[in-house]
């Protein structure tokens, strides 16, 4: 199943996706900046996180954001990736103006108030200490992702490396962020709802047509060099238990064999049905929970494994004992067609849950041209039908060998 849509390129760059549902009284506004954590500069983090704070701060005609859109019935919302920023407001469809009217406003010019950036500092840092300080495995990722990546700017979480990072951030350091990715060549505007596209078409080049391009080219990122012997890294904090976390470089979200790296994890770590939860909670019972996934990003992933061990479980041994599961068990069990076609019918039904309400079509067309052409995206489904048991295993042989393995051992403080 794919999502259908049209698309209209501004002379700006502006690229516009119409999603056309008229089953719904709603519209989704979507604007999605291409920029994340990882077009930060190492020692200067947190900015893409702290700049869609900004964003809500006013525009130079709008000084209040939220009000017009409460008045409109709307309800909005951001968040910041190591890819994109995406803005999303939900509203009645017969006031999609309002939201054009206040999304082209601040992507014209902000207000630029010092009083604002001062405000939202005090906020991000706030953030920072409850999720990555006092929260108990607060910067687990973060710790792991640094340790995983030598070069790619995934070593950092959306957050931020450190609090003296947001705290030195100034308002032309703001000003420059703004000029650089905020502008119709790096953002991509998806509506979708009761909308007809030759009506959202003018409306569009009405509010956003006049916008200047940024007529820059996107810096090039550097090169996640291939791994080619194991590391470990130990940490202790304020946990109430150990977690063992390893991780496996992968490719990108857009590689061919992306479909398979999922359900390899799928098979091996989701839910309590899969391979390692049967061996090691249900069976051998070393660790109380499991799970496998893969980060899925525009650029070079992690294939990770996150496991808590039972009480009493040396958390060494327990590695020990799950190598023997990853890299040796998978190659050769009899039950691998039943299990594969079991993840498979798994996934075609999240994805078609993914799809039931507005704003998650909207989000997903949103992405998917984020990383490269929603076309690039029409086919998902029927690759991973297409999945053979082949592939698991040349995929399984391929990225999960003990040399290319980031172990990550994260110990309760004594």
């Amino acid at each position: 199943m794919s999502i259908p849509f049209r698309r209209h390129t501004l002379k700006n760059g502006l690229r516009l996706i119409v999603h056309e549902d008229p089953s719904t009284p709603l519209c989704a506004c979507n604007v999605l900046y291409c920029v994340g954590s990882r077009n930060e500069h190492p020692d200067h983090t947190g900015i893409a996180h702290l700049f869609e704070h900004y964003m809500f701060c006013g525009s130079k005609h709008i000084p209040d954001y939220d009000t017009p859109l409460q008045k409109a019935g709307a309800v909005n919302n951001a968040y910041t990736s190591q890819d994109h920023t995406h803005y999303y407001i939900i509203l009645p469809a017969n006031n999609l103006e309002t939201a054009l009217w206040l999304e082209s406003d601040r992507m014209m010019e902000l207000a630029f108030q010092q009083i604002g950036l001062d405000t939202q500092k005090q906020v991000v840092i706030e953030e920072f200490k409850e999720v990555s300080l006092n929260r108990p495995f607060g910067d687990l990722w973060s710790v792991f992702n640094d340790f995983v990546f030598e070069k790619y700017p995934y070593k950092w979480m959306p957050i931020g490396k450190e609090i003296s990072h947001i705290e030195s951030v100034t308002m032309q350091d703001m000003k420059t962020f703004y000029y650089r990715f905020y502008r119709p060549d790096n953002a991509i505007l998806v509506i979708g709802g009761n909308v007809h596209f030759e009506e959202v078409v003018p409306l569009v080049e009405k509010w956003f047509g006049e916008i200047p391009a940024s007529g820059q080219t996107p810096s090039p990122l550097p090169e996640e060099p291939v791994q080619s012997a194991a590391q470990s890294l130990t940490v202790t904090r304020n946990a109430p238990y150990p977690m063992l976390l390893k991780g496996w470089k992968m490719p990108e979200r857009l590689h061919p064999d992306f479909p398979a790296y999922d359900l390899l994890t799928d098979l091996y770590g989701s839910g309590q049905s899969s391979y390692l939860y049967r061996e090691l909670v249900t069976g051998k019972q070393l660790f109380t929970d499991i799970s496998m996934s893969v980060t899925g990003t525009a650029g070079p992933g992690i294939l990770a494994f996150v496991g808590r061990p039972a009480e009493g479980v040396d958390l060494h041994t327990a590695n020990d004992i799950l190598n023997q599961c990853i890299y040796k068990d998978l190659k050769c069990r009899e039950n691998l067609p039943h299990d594969l076609q079991k993840v498979k019918n798994k996934n075609e039904s999240a994805v078609l849950n993914n799809e039931i309400k507005l704003d998650s079509r909207t989000s997903i067309l949103a992405v998917e041209e984020s990383i490269s052409r929603i076309e690039d995206f029409e086919n998902d489904l029927e690759a991973y039908h297409a999945v053979s048991e082949e592939q698991i295993l040349r995929i399984a042989a391929e990225v999960l060998q003990p040399e290319k393995e980031n172990t990550l051992y994260y110990l309760p403080e004594k």
